[in-house]
């Protein structure tokens, strides 16, 4: 018997469409990396997109701190290694003053040891997740040191809270409007270098401006801060340090002013996990 064409044809199209929906079931997924943004703290201030992400992980990249704050979510049989050790802990970060060519010789290392563990991973179609604090775009060191250049198609970038977002909830303020013109977020090494040399034509026109300024990393170098903005500001400028921005129970605020900063910050023992903030907004 003679089976008509369009029968024949239609036949096939019903048996490729039956297999075609049957491979998910067998084939695997892709490899990829995602970098994720675990919050200001702990699964509370972690979106749960990113918390769903981390049950799906067959290896993490994670510092013990973020290890330690996710006790229920992150197995520690999974915990390849510390993407950061050798480059952020206290014995690095004196190098990273005195010698910085030799930190930054250390960090290429490291980013050759993680981009190498990574593709071989991801050609093993494994689920590889680098955790950051806070939210990776927003100062957070993987995306900036470590995958600076990795392919994006092997890539997904999770947000997350930043420690911005947590301090202006515990100040209980806008950070923006009644005047104020912009939120500016920067680092002390950001906006006037390593040496503190630079900024000041910057620093003098946005004193003509009313400006929540922001920032990151500054507790170390408060004093020269100060010297700074003493140079174009009042010293009754009002300023706000968050001490654990998002930490339910260690979190503080200071407010003071560019006059009374340097004093108030002798009130407590916490050298690092501050976020300065600057500005009509914390008054």
């Amino acid at each position: 018997m003679i089976i008509p064409k369009f029968i024949t044809v239609l036949l096939f199209a019903i048996f490729v469409s039956i297999h075609s929906l049957a491979l998910p079931a067998y084939a695997k997924e892709e490899g990829k990396l995602y970098v994720i943004g675990m919050g200001p703290s702990g699964p509370d201030l972690t979106a749960p997109r990113g918390l769903a992400i981390l049950e799906k992980a067959d290896i993490f990249l994670c510092p013990p701190y973020i290890q330690m704050n996710f006790p229920g979510q992150i197995d520690p049989a999974k915990v390849a290694f510390d993407p950061w050790e050798g480059i952020h802990d206290e014995e690095a970060m004196k190098l990273r003053k005195t010698d910085y060519d030799k930190w930054l010789q250390r960090v290429e290392k490291r980013k050759k040891k993680v981009f190498n563990f990574v593709m071989d991973a991801i050609n093993k179609k494994k689920t590889v997740v680098m955790l950051d604090g806070g939210d990776p775009c927003v100062y957070g060191p993987s995306l900036y040191w470590l995958l600076k250049g990795f392919d994006h198609r092997y890539l997904e970038v999770i947000p997350g809270i930043s420690a911005f977002n947590a301090a202006s909830a515990a100040l209980k303020k806008p950070m923006i409007g009644e005047g104020i013109n912009f939120v500016m977020l920067t680092a002390p090494h950001s906006m006037f270098g390593r040496s503190f040399k630079k900024g000041d034509d910057l620093l003098k026109e946005l004193s003509g401006y009313n400006v929540t300024m922001v920032f990151y990393m500054a507790l170390s170098s408060m004093d020269k801060l100060v010297e700074k903005f003493s140079r174009y500001y009042p010293p009754d400028l009002p300023m706000a340090i968050v001490y654990y921005a998002g930490y339910p129970d260690k979190q503080m605020v200071l407010k003071t002013s560019l006059r009374t900063v340097l004093d108030d910050l002798k009130k407590t023992d916490e050298k690092w996990l501050g976020l300065l903030i600057i500005g009509k907004a914390v008054k």
